[in-house]
């Protein structure tokens, strides 16, 4: 049964590049028509998706977006300072005004979730 599918598939395929060479050799324009037809339905289909996928993922995608921004342009900050090479009296400069940052700093707004650490397991439910 599975030769006899792989067969139909094979001769489907060949059919479908016949077709497409014949219709590319005798009429290009008509071809290159329907293949931007296509492209543009597709793009319509996709924008529209995208519209409603934006739409439907709400406040908490937002927040995700927001966060991750966040996040990214902390480490960039990081990766920036880290590359930079300063002399001794820059480096002064840069503690006393990176401890003034750190009390201006807005506080994290991620929070701490306490676990069971503590607690032993039943080990008669293995």
């Amino acid at each position: 049964m599975n030769r006899r599918v792989n067969w139909i598939v094979m001769i489907v395929i060949s059919l479908g590049v016949i077709g497409f060479i014949t219709t590319l050799v005798s009429d290009p324009l008509w071809l290159l028509k329907q293949i931007a037809i296509y492209a543009a339905i597709a793009g319509l289909i996709y924008l529209v998706y995208r519209l409603f996928s934006r739409r439907r993922m709400g406040k908490e995608h937002s927040s995700y977006m927001k966060a991750a921004k966040q996040s990214k342009r902390r480490f960039d900050d990081r990766s920036t300072k880290s590359s930079n090479v300063k002399n001794i009296s820059q480096a002064k400069k840069a503690r006393k005004s990176s401890a003034i940052k750190k009390k201006k700093q807005t506080p994290s707004h991620l929070t701490v979730i306490e676990g069971k650490k503590g607690k032993k397991k039943n080990r008669a439910f293995f």
